[in-house]
């Protein structure tokens, strides 16, 4: 393979590191004197103009080392990697289409959205959303990365907003996984048993936990997908390496760049994808410090990650749901290392059988290749240990089971390895390696019980979404509705708006929002008033001034869902404000001429002539 000229290699190790001067000066001599609330104002324009980058970086990166990659990899392993993508994303059809984590997937929609509309990366508190169009009027920046729903603001560019889209994204977004991993594997220099790549990407599909989580709307998918491509960057960078000098294309060091930072923007400790990277080179190149096309991705791919970090500072006082403030701990691992560790030896959602063909990967590789076993091995540990030492990361919490899909990449990745090398033992002995095949399937089978199913976690929140997809079809147009979760609504083409930003409009201006919708004003009695009473409370006051009516309702179990009218005739009397002076002259309408048409009798008809 030639050699990068030496001129490609200043040009562009000189571009990536200015690049990062540039960067380094803006945090700090002017993101650094400004107080928290500008810096995070600043968040919604930066990080998506940060993700563009990346995505430049990304397709120009593939499109210098497409030709190398197409004569290395050949048409086989092309075919095979589309195989995976699209059986993935069948494979995701296995799960219902659902969601799972109260909120927080309509939350990344919504952003979506807005993103789309607007390119900037925000939660609308109170947006206008009737025919197709969008108008922020309250904007709220999120605690967490906006990396999903950049990915999902494309799709709704194209295909509108809707939940079908949304749960496309994430069931392509497995299939990418497996075909990233296929691909990494299939280029990286490391000596693995035959069919390891090929099966590391099946048993990565197959994977329960990968299906259920697949087919919602949640972002740890995405983070996955991100971070496997980040290792296959990595993968693409070591092979493309000259074998004298050590030293990597620019085109490849772009790449890496690209998705090494584009990985970061998907979930707070995605950063760690920067040691995984740094591992795959160093096991690849005991020279690798000397490469200056690595040294230019790795001054590039912070520079682009910066608006990341830029976000994370900014909400570094966020409790993210912790009572205490203690978000990490010491404390935390007992309990949650028996969950999570559990989760591979107790059948619930991980099958044994996976766990054994993990553990023969793991010996394999301690025998054979050592350095391929230690980057895997920090992949696994980063991608699962961060979360014992974090307050909810423990899988007993159920929904924070969507945790260990972030850590099954590393997981498919030992078990490939296991399964390659026992076939590559026992084929000579069929009938061994047939009964045995029959157990894995067995169960591995077995545990895919509970793929199919929904959970009891969160199921009332759900009643709450479909009691919304029911319910905004049935509004009249020009409807405002008042919600703990307007986003839910927005996304149903429904103007919204939370309660906070309102509630003084309401109480002393009703009559001016009834003329801003004239389809009415209504309440939405929903999920957190079952779960939260003094939301309750202080909504029930509102809806009794007003002598609210039902629109709809229903409930699920003991939660009660409601959708009330609140700009009735004794609420406008009550906060409708002060009265309009009378008009000028005679307001004629339809229904004025209608009913002075009605009150004269129509007039003969004219005669027939006479026939010819």
């Amino acid at each position: 393979m030639n050699a990068p000229s030496r001129s490609s290699r200043i040009v562009w190790l000189a571009f990536s590191v200015t690049a990062l001067a540039l960067t380094g000066f803006w945090a700090l001599h002017i993101i650094n004197g400004l107080s928290v609330d500008d810096q995070r104002a600043l968040v919604p324009t930066t990080t998506v103009w940060g993700m563009h980058a990346c995505v430049v970086a990304i397709l120009g990166g593939l499109a210098g080392v497409y030709a190398a990659l197409a004569g290395i990899l050949g048409r086989r392993h092309g075919l095979i990697a589309l195989a995976l993508l699209v059986g993935g994303w069948m494979a995701c059809g296995l799960a219902p289409q659902t969601n799972r984590i109260f909120f927080d997937e309509h939350l990344y929609m919504q952003i979506g959205q807005t993103i789309a509309h607007t390119g900037r990366a925000e939660t609308a508190n109170y947006a206008r959303v009737e025919y197709g169009q969008f108008e922020m009027y309250s904007a709220w920046v999120n605690k967490q990365p906006n990396g999903l729903p950049y990915l999902l603001s494309w799709f709704y560019r194209i295909f509108g907003v809707s939940d079908t889209v949304s749960h496309f994204l994430n069931r392509t977004l497995v299939g990418l996984s497996a075909a990233a991993l296929y691909l990494g594997l299939t280029l990286i220099p490391w000596r693995l048993p035959t069919g390891s790549a090929l099966a590391a990407g099946l048993l990565f599909v197959f994977t329960p936990l990968v299906l259920w989580w697949g087919h919602t709307v949640s972002v740890e998918p995405a983070a996955t997908a991100t971070a496997a491509f980040g290792f296959f960057a990595a993968c693409v960078h070591a092979r493309l390496r000259d074998a004298d000098t050590a030293q990597g294309r620019p085109a490849a060091g772009l790449l890496l760049a690209g998705a090494t930072a584009f990985a970061c923007y998907f979930r707070p400790e995605s950063l760690l994808v920067f040691p995984l990277v740094a591992a795959v080179l160093w096991s690849t190149e005991d020279r690798f410090i000397e490469d200056e096309s690595a040294w230019g991705g790795l001054a590039l791919a912070l520079a682009l990650v910066a608006p990341n970090l830029l976000h994370l500072w900014s909400v570094r006082g966020e409790d993210w749901g912790a009572t205490d403030g203690r978000r990490f701990g010491l404390e935390f691992v007992g309990k949650n290392l028996h969950s999570n560790g559990g989760y591979f030896f107790d059948s619930a959602w991980f099958p044994v059988a996976g766990t054994l063909l993990g553990l023969v990967g793991i010996g394999w590789l301690l025998a054979r290749n050592r350095s391929a076993g230690l980057v895997v091995g920090l992949w696994f540990a980063l991608s699962w240990g961060i979360f014992v030492l974090f307050y909810a990361g423990g899988y007993h919490y159920g929904a924070s089971s969507r945790y260990g899909v972030v850590s099954c990449a590393p997981v498919a990745v030992f078990m490939g390895i296991g399964l390659a090398a026992l076939y590559a033992g026992l084929r000579r002995r069929p009938v061994i390696a047939g009964s045995l095949a029959a157990m894995v399937l067995i169960n591995w089978a077995a545990a895919m019980h509970y793929v199919p199913t929904l959970s009891r976690e969160s199921a009332e929140a759900r009643a709450d979404v479909d009691f919304v997809t029911k319910v905004a079809p049935t509004l009249p147009e020009g409807s405002l509705v008042v919600s703990c979760d307007p986003c839910m609504w927005q996304l149903k083409g429904v103007n919204a708006t939370q309660l906070f930003v309102v509630e003084g409009q309401i109480r002393t201006e009703l009559r001016e929002l009834t003329h801003q919708y004239p389809g009415g004003i209504y309440y939405h009695w929903d999920f957190w008033h079952g779960a939260e009473p003094d939301i309750a409370k202080r909504s029930a006051a509102l809806l009794d001034e007003v002598h609210a009516t039902v629109f709809a309702r229903s409930t699920s179990q003991s939660y009660k869902l409601g959708l009330f009218r609140i700009d009735t005739p004794e609420g406008i009397e009550r906060f409708g404000g002060k009265v309009p002076p009378p008009p000028p002259r005679e307001i004629v309408d339809m229904d004025g001429v209608s009913l002075r048409a009605a009150q004269h009798p129509p007039a003969p008809s004219p005669a027939s002539p006479p026939p010819l």
